[in-house]
């Protein structure tokens, strides 16, 4: 099973029933025959656009966040995630080496994607580190003081 296909498992459970916690979900998901781990789900709630929340009677939720204006802005969605998950920027050369909270860098790689800057060449993301290519020296200082702006 894809990652497509587990995250439409996931909205499809979350739309028939009120799931509590991420081991609920694994659950859920493991009945469905998709076998995961709490990391994978994390991983899946953040990219759906999913938080946790009380429904009326106060009970814990998670429950999809309504579109934002941030889904449109690249650079606000970039700086957001720098501020809440990045942990260190260096240089190396033409490399940027972006550390982050572990299972934050596929996030991260994708928002840094999304800029579409042209002095980023390309970036490859692990599970906590990010590593951005540019075109020279010149160009990756060039990154590294744009994403420090943004909040690296």
């Amino acid at each position: 099973m894809n990652k497509r296909q587990r995250q439409q498992i996931i909205r499809r459970v979350l739309k028939d029933r009120t799931v509590a916690s991420q081991g609920e979900l694994v659950a859920s998901l493991g009945a469905a025959g998709c076998r995961v781990t709490q990391a994978t789900i994390s991983r899946d709630l953040r990219e759906l656009g999913l938080q946790k929340s009380r429904d009326l009677t106060g009970r814990p939720r998670y429950v999809f966040i309504p579109s934002s204006d941030e889904h449109k802005d690249p650079t606000a969605a970039c700086g957001r995630m720098l501020k809440e998950f990045g942990r260190g920027l260096e240089t190396a050369q033409n490399l940027l080496v972006l550390k982050c909270d572990p299972g934050a860098a596929p996030g991260m790689g994708r928002v840094i994607d999304e800029l579409g800057s042209e002095l980023i060449l390309g970036c490859v993301a692990g599970d906590d580190t990010v590593i951005l290519v540019s075109k020279d020296a010149a160009a990756a200082e060039a990154v590294y003081s744009y994403l420090k702006e943004l909040g690296g």
